[in-house]
């Protein structure tokens, strides 16, 4: 079971999202094609060509995302720490529940865009698909790797 109420563990979530997408912003930038995904998205939301979607569009649809699959890591780990063993904690953060949280919700959004987002709204931009599909992937393993490190500490601050 968690340590926290849920208002509060929502709380750490809803940070934990807005901090680890900023983080995020650094590898999408650095990598050729790391923030298209961002695009595609924006052009899904709005039914418009990944280079029609504007830049303030694309930022914001990176950071909703990253603020939803906190939130969807956190009813995981809410949900999952209900009915697994609480073994070992970080901090109050069940181990296991933490740690199919952040696997899952990062196979989640990888699968999501691999599969669903870059297929249907590629469009012109779908001649590198494989590339953002890869450059995807990475991100998505690092928006885990840095919310499985950062959600055990920032429980603490609050």
């Amino acid at each position: 079971m968690l340590d926290y109420p849920i208002t509060q563990w929502a709380s750490v979530c809803v940070v934990a999202g807005a901090v680890v997408g900023l983080l995020l912003n650094i590898p999408m930038v650095t990598q050729d094609e790391g923030y298209l995904p961002a695009y595609v998205a924006g052009a899904g939301l709005t039914r418009a060509d990944p280079a029609a979607v504007s830049r303030p569009l694309a930022v914001a649809v990176h950071h909703g995302t990253a603020f939803a699959a906190a939130l969807l890591y956190g009813a995981v780990v809410a949900g999952l720490s209900s009915v697994l063993p609480m073994a070992v904690s970080l901090n109050g953060v069940p181990l296991l529940p933490h740690i199919a949280g952040v696997a899952g919700v990062s196979a989640f959004i990888y699968y999501f865009f691999a599969r669903i987002a870059m297929p249907r709204f590629g469009g012109s931009v779908r001649d590198t698909a494989d590339e953002i599909i890869r450059q995807w992937a990475l991100t998505a393993f690092i928006f885990g790797t840095a919310l499985a490190l950062f959600v055990p500490v920032l429980v603490t601050w609050l």
